[in-house]
């Protein structure tokens, strides 16, 4: 992917704790993280103003990522598996990229979700049709595992601009939603009106469990 897409962040700030390579949420699930770096593959599409980027990820996962003049879209494959359909996040900006980590949700060491930072950015000229925000950020929730295989699709956009607890919502979308998640539902759309999970739960008139 062209470099100017790739935002580069800390781990720990954008993992939000204190030192070491692994989070927990829920019991037994951890987190681990992979870098959009000089170890990945890129190469400009033929014919095409787009670049693709092909980095390695978490237990033989790979991530790739295309880029063009005003944003970037992702998508994931593995050994046997072939490259998903490319997710998109939802349009916040007139121009966007990736931040440079990836943390992906582990249970037993098994991935089965992913988050990832995508930042918008605004001109001046145009923030007032993006709420005035001239960089809001979204963490883009990946079932990896969904409808019970191998079938990767997005489950929430979580809208870190607004929401304190961004990156506590996102691990718990993807432990309590992403097995499982039916992939023709539309992606969950978290902030000020659907503050967390629970929420969401109370919203299908449902009790989150635990």
């Amino acid at each position: 992917m062209h470099k100017s897409l790739i935002f580069p962040v800390s781990l720990l700030a954008l993992a939000g704790i204190g030192s070491g390579a692994l989070a927990t949420q829920g019991e037994g699930l951890t987190s681990q993280y992979t870098r959009i770096d000089e170890s990945c593959v890129e190469s400009q599409l033929p014919d095409e103003p787009v670049y693709e980027t092909v980095c390695p990820g978490h237990d033989g996962w790979r991530v790739h990522i295309v880029s063009g003049e005003h944003g970037s879209a992702s998508a994931y494959a593995r050994p046997g598996i072939d490259r998903s359909d490319y997710i998109n996040a939802p349009t916040r900006g007139l121009f966007g990229g990736f931040h440079d980590v990836v943390e992906w949700r582990l249970d037993d060491g098994e991935a089965f979700a992913t988050i990832h930072r995508y930042v918008h950015y605004n001109t001046p000229d145009v923030m007032e049709f993006y709420d005035g925000i001239e960089a809001p950020n979204t963490l883009i929730v990946t079932a990896l595992a969904a409808e019970g295989g191998y079938t990767v699709c997005p489950v929430a956009f979580v809208d870190a601009s607004v929401l304190p607890d961004a990156n506590m919502i996102a691990r718990a979308a993807a432990d309590e939603l992403a097995r499982g998640w039916d992939c023709g539902n539309e992606p969950i759309r978290f902030n000020d009106a659907m503050p967390d999970v629970e929420t969401y739960f109370l919203s299908l008139g449902r009790k989150r469990a635990g």
